[in-house]
Order: C-alpha cells, then structure tokens, then sequence
C-alpha cells in the first residue's frame, strides 16, 4: 500500500526522470527570406572589406568561404543566423538576398538545403 510519503517519492522521481530527458528538436519544412553571407561576418562585411577582404558582400564572402569560413543564412528580420547544409546550392547567391527552402530546425539554427531562389 502506498502512503503519502511513498507517493511524493514517485511523483519526484518521475518528474526527475522526464526532466533529464532534452525537448525534441522543433524542425520545419518552410522558406526564410535572407542575404547568403559567411559564418565570419555574418551580417556586417564593413570591417573585412575595409581590410581588403573584397569590394562588395559577394566578394567578401567568397573570400571568407575560401579562408574556411561556412555559408550562413542572415535573416534581417529575425536578426537570426542560420547554418545552411549545401554550400554547392548556395555559392552563387553569395552576398545576394534570396529565399532558401528546406527544412529549419530552430533550436540548432540550421536549414537542411532544398532549393534556392533569388530575390
């Protein structure tokens, strides 16, 4: 037979135990509108370009790539940077506004690939 006290200790065991447990990753097919950037300079290319780095966001990036940075997603509206999965699909758009569809998991902030088109 259970008394209260045997009671308090399975509710606080099994609150322990399903706390222990990560949420599940919230993942999404959709599309997010953005500017195909570098893990580098992400949003602002002013201080690379003023060291040579390119003379536009395109040719900042594409150095950046070059020296090992990724291609990132900057969403202006979110002010959210996403990881992007295929650097194949994406290199030409570098430093160009776009919209990239794909799945989007918002807890690692990245997007699996589908398709790109430009804006």
């Amino acid at each position: 037979m259970l008394n209260k006290t045997n009671v308090f200790i399975l509710l606080l065991a099994n609150t322990l135990a399903l706390s222990s447990f990560p949420a599940m990753a919230k993942t999404y097919a959709g599309t997010i509108n953005g500017t195909v950037s570098d893990s580098m300079c992400q949003f602002d290319h002013a201080a690379m370009i003023k060291s040579g780095h390119g003379a536009n966001a395109a040719a900042c990036t594409q150095k950046c790539i070059k020296d090992g940075s990724k291609f990132v997603l900057c969403d202006p509206k979110t002010k959210i940077v996403y990881n992007l999965s295929d650097s194949a699909k994406v290199k030409k758009y570098a430093g160009k506004s776009v919209a990239i569809t794909g799945h989007i998991d918002t807890d690692t902030k990245s997007i699996h690939v589908h398709s790109v088109k430009p804006q």
